[in-house]
């Protein structure tokens, strides 16, 4: 399930989930490539260092996720899907990621059953 979301409600949630998140990216054979990076947002944007396999990725696939895993045990993981680009920042190469998605997210079970009927997991939208 995917419900989207404001940019503006990335912050806040970035400040329970911290700032390190994994990018997934896709590379030429079409296999997910997953890099642990630092983000900060900048405005509307989510920017971090570009690793250089990661850069590559965006350059050929700009369509990307970002995955936050759960801060506590049984708790949500937050996921945002972006449009990346590479940039010039000012240590180098960075990933520019125009945030188009996000949930957060956790499989549901007896204790945390489905939120929603079209939902097998436990999903709630960014910024609750």
């Amino acid at each position: 399930m995917s419900i989207p979301v404001e940019p503006a409600d990335i912050g806040p949630q970035m400040e329970r989930f911290g700032t390190v998140a994994y990018v997934l990216t896709v590379r030429d054979d079409a296999t997910p490539h997953i890099a642990h990076l630092d983000m900060r947002l900048d405005g509307d944007v989510l920017r971090c260092g570009a690793s250089r396999s990661a850069a590559a990725n965006v350059t050929q696939r700009p369509n990307i996720s970002v995955l936050w895993p759960p801060y506590e045990p049984g708790g949500y993981s937050m996921i945002v899907d972006a449009a990346a680009r590479t940039v010039d920042g000012a240590e180098g190469l960075e990933l520019e990621l125009r945030p188009t998605s996000g949930v957060l997210h956790r499989p549901a079970t007896p204790a945390t059953p489905p939120t929603n009927p079209n939902c097998a997991s436990d999903c709630a939208p960014l910024g609750s």
